[in-house]
C-alpha cells in the first residue's frame, strides 16, 4: 500500500536534534507519520486528506527572532488536530494572538509539572496531579492566547500546556518524547487514538 493512502500523522520540523523521537514514539504506537521541514511544508499548496493530525516539532531558534521558522495560516483553517512541542507550542501562541518572552536564563532539565484542570490530552498522564518532565527553552508565553485554557503549570511556566478543545489545538513546553518526561507516550497515545481518532496501521518490518 502506497503511504499517501495511508492514514498518518505529519510531523513539521522546525530543526529540533529529537525530531525523530516524535516519530519513534507515534510508530512505536503503531501510526505512520512522515517527517516535513517546515519549508517544504510552507511550500505546498493543500493538506493530503490522508493526514489525520499534525505535530509540531521543537527547534533551536528564538520565536521573536525575524529569522525564526514560521508556519502558514492555513494549517489552523483546516481543522486538523494540532499537537504542538516546545517551539511548536511556543509558535501557536503567537500565531493565535498569545505573548512571547525571551529570557536570558535557559530553563534546561527536569521539571515538576502541576496539573490545572483535566484534559482529554493528559488522560492518565499525572499521578496525584503531577509529573516530571523535560525542560530545554529560553522563550516563555507570558500571555495565553485567547479561547485557551491552561492543563498544567510549572515553576517557571506558567502556560506549560496549553488547549484549544473547539479547534483541537494542544501544545506542550516541555518535551514529551524524551525519556527524561515520565510516561510521554501517554501523551502521543491520548492525542493519536482519543484526538485524531487515527487507528493503528503501521508496523515495523
Amino acid at each position: 500500500m502506497e503511504s499517501k493512502k495511508i492514514n498518518k500523522i505529519l510531523i513539521v520540523d522546525f530543526g529540533s536534534q529529537v525530531t525523530q523521537l516524535i516519530a519513534r514514539q507515534v510508530r512505536e504506537l503503531g501510526v505512520y507519520c512522515e517527517i516535513i521541514n517546515f519549508k517544504k511544508f510552507n511550500k505546498s499548496k493543500s493538506l493530503n486528506q490522508n493526514i489525520k493530525g499534525i505535530i509540531l516539532s521543537g527547534g533551536p531558534k528564538s520565536t521573536l527572532s525575524k529569522s525564526a521558522p514560521n508556519i502558514k495560516w492555513k494549517l489552523f483553517l483546516n481543522k486538523l488536530p494540532i499537537l504542538g512541542i516546545c517551539y511548536g507550542h511556543q509558535l501557536v501562541s503567537n500565531i493565535c494572538g498569545g505573548k512571547i518572552k525571551y529570557s536570558n536564563k535557559k530553563e534546561f532539565g527536569s521539571a515538576i509539572l502541576y496539573q490545572k484542570k483535566k484534559s482529554i490530552l493528559t488522560d492518565g498522564f499525572f499521578k496525584n496531579k503531577k509529573n516530571t518532565v523535560w525542560m530545554s527553552h529560553s522563550d516563555s508565553v507570558t500571555i495565553k492566547p485567547k479561547n485557551f485554557n491552561v492543563i498544567a503549570s510549572s515553576k517557571n511556566s506558567k502556560f506549560a500546556m496549553l488547549e484549544n478543545i473547539a479547534k483541537k489545538i494542544y501544545t506542550t513546553q516541555f518535551h514529551p518524547e524524551v525519556f527524561h518526561t515520565r510516561n510521554g507516550k501517554k501523551l502521543f497515545s491520548n492525542f493519536l487514538f482519543k484526538i485524531c481518532q487515527i487507528q493503528k496501521n503501521w508496523t515495523e518490518k
